[in-house]
């Protein structure tokens, strides 16, 4: 390569390509170029063409585009996605044509006509992780749009993608708000009409899907989840910070955190983001408009806590998303055994504040009768910490139960420790840390239900529960305690997804990802959603989508390399589809994960034994087992 031909500059890349090209192609190949051709030529070319704009590469299956600017790009993606919304209106599934758009900002090597370079690499990274029909953006981009552009993003966190050395942040566009990223060329009186139109449209599409799924789903639990349509109070407990100059009095914060969120969930229609998603802004000091506009809140809880002497310090301020104003905001000064009256506090204060109607719900500490053992009380917390806070690992699972050893102890009667305690045992059996998995069950159920009995609206404990009756095969004594978790707390992000693992056990995969998708929205960035992806795609798998079940699984490859459950989706569906060479691949890179893995006992860990379930994951078997996975 000639050194003087080469040319760096910044560019704005947009990357498209065509959902399940390799299917379409395969069913009709020339039917489906002329479709692409009519689309690119009545549609996408004038939307480039009008923000000055070149196509770089006609890539086949896709498009790599230059524009001028980020903001041109993101109008020139919306445009795309809102015109093959109404072009596709009506088409058969197999002659629709989908795209996802990645877009981003970045260096690139521009020669002759051509550009590389990570600046288009992580475009078609983006791109891969959207969506059909939907659009993803970079961080960079993202900071060159804000209050320029009338969107909603989902930031869906720090991603690991290949081929780059360092983790991408990543936007999605929501994909009902495209149609309000309109070009801004109209007069803003128009632009006010064309918003309040897009308003209308989807709040009344919001009552019709209410009203259809409640015509479908008259028992409250009998297939979808709870509605959380139309909430009267959406908000995100961010983690408070410790001021104390004492590291040791985080985990007290960390568990201020949590049980504020547990307790805003008995204000009647309350929406409150997850505990998990919430963890990924600590120590950051954040905009609360942007925070709210990332996460779809109203507002936000924030808080402090200083040490002094016996007591604790706390401040706390509530602030509206959609102005940055303050709508409260208190001091408190307790001791550390009277936190719980404090919450109770904070909790009543801001449903008066709003005018809001509380639960007719006991707190906890009236259901405990009193807080007992101070010190096993702070050694609970001190384990709840390890488990919530912490990375996944042998070591903070080792801490906590070691914490819990100590805390019962000194009271046996401690509800928060055995309700603790019982979710340690739960991830020893799931991962095989120390315990065999009988063993690490048996001992997770029974302080589960100790805990339970001591305080029956401990939602974690019966949590718990419902995450050990799960590994032990017993399904219907898992959806049972999961659903109780749910009418205590109606939030809780994690108990969606388990209840969706059970329905795809019960021969009901369909069913499952409406449940598994909630907790997707009570947590967008949990650091778990890589498993939560992985479920679905078994799910789509046993829906035979193999199609839909091989993206997915790559979105949860991307959020975490690391989790083997997303290969094996990836193995079986490229097999179902008789991709053999991809899914041999997949086999191999699952094995690296799970070396020694064979098809019938991966077919016995997530079927468990029960006949039911075992028919459920047969076609993913079958798969598996096409994809070289070895039999035994």
């Amino acid at each position: 390569m000639n050194e003087a031909s080469v040319e760096r500059r910044l560019a704005a890349i947009l990357a498209a390509d065509v959902v399940g090209y390799s299917r379409l192609m395969g069913d009709d190949e020339a039917g489906t170029r002329a479709r692409f051709n009519a689309h690119c030529n009545e549609l996408i070319v004038p939307a480039i063409d009008r923000r000055r704009g070149r196509i770089v590469k006609d890539l086949g299956d896709g498009l790599l585009v230059e524009l001028p600017s980020v903001v041109d790009a993101v109008e020139c993606a919306a445009e795309i996605q809102n015109g093959m919304a109404e072009r596709n209106a009506g088409q058969a599934e197999g002659k629709r044509i989908d795209f996802r758009i990645g877009i981003n900002v970045g260096d690139v090597i521009v020669e002759g006509d051509d550009i590389h370079g990570d600046g288009v690499n992580v475009a078609a990274r983006l791109e891969a992780l959207a969506e059909p029909g939907g659009i993803c953006i970079s961080r960079s981009a993202r900071d060159q749009i804000r209050d320029k552009l009338d969107f909603q993003l989902l930031d869906m966190g720090e991603v690991e993608v290949k081929n780059i050395s360092r983790p991408v942040r990543v936007f999605r566009l929501l994909s009902d708000q495209t149609a309000a990223v309109l070009p801004r060329i109209q007069k803003h009186a128009f632009a006010r009409q064309i918003r309040y139109a897009v308003f209308t449209i989807v709040a009344i599409g919001v009552v019709l899907a209410s009203w259809m799924a409640l015509r479908e789903f008259p028992a409250f639990y009998a297939e979808g989840p709870p509605s959380l349509d139309s909430p009267h109070l959406s908000i995100a407990v961010l983690p408070f910070a410790n001021l104390s100059g004492d590291k040791d009095r985080d985990y007290f914060a960390d568990a201020l955190t949590e049980d504020l969120t547990a307790d805003l969930s008995r204000i009647s229609g309350s929406f409150i983001i997850s505990r998990n998603t919430a963890a990924t802004y600590r120590g950051r000091n954040v905009n609360a408009k942007q925070v709210a506009q990332e996460l779809n809140v109203k507002y936000l809880l924030e808080g402090t806590i200083r040490s002094a002497r016996d007591s604790i310090r706390v401040g706390v301020q509530l602030t509206d998303g959609e102005t940055g104003q303050q709508v409260w905001s208190e001091r408190f000064e307790k001791s550390a055994g009277d936190m719980y009256t404090f919450q109770n506090e904070v909790t009543g204060r801001i449903a008066r504040t709003l005018n809001l109607e509380l639960k007719d719900a006991e707190s906890r500490q009236v259901a405990r009768g009193d807080l007992g053992n101070a010190e096993a009380a702070d050694l609970a917390l001190r384990a709840w910490a390890e488990l919530w806070t912490r990375p996944q690992a042998r070591e903070t699972n080792d801490r906590a139960l070691d914490y819990l050893e100590r805390a019962l102890k000194i009271d046996p009667e401690n509800s928060e420790a055995n309700g603790v305690a019982a979710y340690a045992y739960a991830r020893a059996a799931t991962y095989g840390w120390g315990l065999p998995r009988r063993e690490a069950i048996k001992l997770g159920i029974t302080f589960g239900v100790r805990s339970v009995q001591l305080d029956p609206k401990n939602a974690d404990a019966v949590y718990a529960l419902g995450f050990l009756h799960y590994l032990a095969g017993e399904t219907q004594k898992s959806q049972e305690q999961l659903r109780l978790c749910i009418e205590l707390n109606r939030n809780h992000a994690p108990a969606y997804f388990f209840n969706g693992l059970n329905l795809i056990r019960l021969g009901r995969p369909r069913d499952a990802i409406s449940w598994i998708e909630r907790a997707f929205k009570l947590s967008p960035r949990d650091p778990l959603r890589s498993v939560w992806y992985g479920a679905i795609g078994r799910a789509q798998v046993l829906m035979e989508d193999d199609a839909k079940a091989i993206e997915t699984a790559k979105r949860g490859i991307a959020a975490n390399p690391k989790h083997p459950h997303n290969y094996a989706v990836l193995a079986s569906a490229y097999a179902l589809r008789g991709e053999l060479s991809n899914a041999q691949t997949a086999t191999q890179e699952f094995l690296q994960l799970q070396p020694g893995m064979t098809a019938s006992q991966y077919w016995r860990n997530v079927a468990s034994a029960d006949p039911v379930a075992l028919k459920a994951y047969e076609r993913l078997i079958v798969g598996l087992r096409k994809a070289g996975l070895p039999d035994s």
